[in-house]
């Protein structure tokens, strides 16, 4: 009876029909996931740009979406996904920064949204996607468990960017499973090109994702590709800028609920548009070609009813820079880690406590960006904050419907 009403309501608010529902096979589904949390990020290397310590009413993650599926005959089905980040605590589109968060909540079809065909000869599906950003089973404490987790750092490391994470305009296809593995193949021309291109002495950007899947009994490894050509369709006179990403992850499931994994990831950013100065002073100049490696760990535990949650991602220093014969400047490393438990109180409701922590030497300023998590801004701390520790110390509750 609830689900009906659910369902009336819904054709109510979005103007549709009924009989449209009926047609199809159609679910209402969502996360509501928030707690209390203190986030503070000292000790940068000029002393200034510190983010004080700071109690927050946090919302992390928490989504209201629709799915629906029509049989078309043949072993052909049509399907889609609408997905809206919301924010339980504040009722707008601003996240714990403080500032607007609309690229992850407040609009709809903010996050996953996609319309899409499949049958024996795969999947195709269109719309807002994410490429390169998801870590499957290798890295879902912070995705599905707790507030946040430390392989924030290979999307959140700021020195170096990711390629691309969650992408609007994005045509998908993905293969059948065959042997245990899966092939995804995404394709972007990018949010810009009917804004900012002109044709007039600029390279037109085109976003490309390749990821590779392989499950087989408790064992699962995931590659990604990506790369995020001529970026925002800037032509600098140093040449166009690219970012290119590559990763691979491993990880067993040991037990009911209790998995170890391992990822490894390599960032590439060729002609970078402008300058970046730290509280040392400059680290790399509009042209650099930035790279980076790094590496972690991560663990889910379940004891009974009680899930033990911890992870470990360092990055190497970045090189290219202008300085330091090519490096950039030194110092460069971040190191995140995160400690958590939750207590299960059924399939769908948990309560919990966490910790996580970034360490940064004195020219890196890594931030937990994931959500507009951070309290620095939607896009993390800024480069004058280079060397800023971050802490979270946070307990929350999450319940899935």
């Amino acid at each position: 009876m609830q689900k009906k009403l659910i369902v009336l309501a819904v054709s109510g608010a979005l103007g549709v029909p009924l009989a449209a529902f009926a047609q199809s096979n159609i679910s209402i589904y969502g996360r509501a996931n928030l707690g209390l949390d203190k986030y503070s990020a000292t000790g940068s290397s000029s002393g200034v740009g510190n983010f004080n310590s700071r109690m927050r009413v946090f919302d992390s993650g928490s989504r209201l979406g629709f799915r629906a599926s029509e049989n078309l005959g043949g072993g052909m089905e049509a399907y889609f996904q609408l997905e809206t980040g919301v924010n339980w605590d504040s009722g707008g589109n601003f996240g714990q920064s403080g500032t607007n968060n609309a690229g992850s909540t407040g609009f709809p079809a903010s996050r996953d949204s996609f319309l899409g065909l499949k049958a024996g000869w795969g999947e195709i599906s269109f719309g807002r996607q994410s490429i390169f950003w998801a870590n499957g089973l290798n890295a879902q404490t912070g995705a599905n468990y707790i507030n946040a987790s430390a392989d924030g750092l290979l999307t959140g490391l700021q020195l170096v960017a990711a390629p691309v994470t969650r992408q609007s305009n994005v045509v998908a296809y993905t293969s059948p499973r065959m042997a245990g593995i899966d092939v995804l193949v995404s394709y972007s021309p990018s949010a810009q090109e009917g804004v900012s291109f002109t044709g007039a002495g600029q390279a037109k950007n085109s976003i490309l994702g390749l990821n590779v899947k392989y499950r087989m009994g408790a064992l699962y490894v995931q590659a990604d590709h990506a790369t995020n050509k001529n970026k925002a369709n800037a032509v600098p006179a140093t040449g166009a800028s690219t970012d290119t990403g590559d990763k691979i992850g491993v990880s067993y499931g040991y037990a009911p609920g209790s998995r170890a994994a391992f990822i490894y990831e390599r960032l590439q950013n060729k002609a970078i548009g402008a300058a970046i100065t730290g509280g040392n002073g400059v680290i790399a100049a509009a042209g650099d070609t930035l790279k980076v490696s790094m590496w972690g760990v991560n663990v889910e535990h379940m004891i009974g009813q009680l899930a033990i949650y911890g992870g470990y991602f360092r990055s190497g220093d970045v090189k290219g820079g202008t300085n330091a014969g090519g490096a950039a400047s030194g110092g460069t490393k971040s190191t995140a880690y995160h400690v958590g438990l939750k207590q299960h109180l059924s399939k769908r409701t948990g309560v919990y406590v966490s910790y996580n922590g970034i360490k940064n030497e004195a020219n890196a300023f890594a931030d937990l960006t994931g959500g507009g998590y951070t309290s620095a801004g939607a896009v993390g701390m800024p480069a004058a904050s280079s060397g800023a520790d971050v802490k979270v110390w946070a307990v929350g509750m999450m319940h899935n419907f």
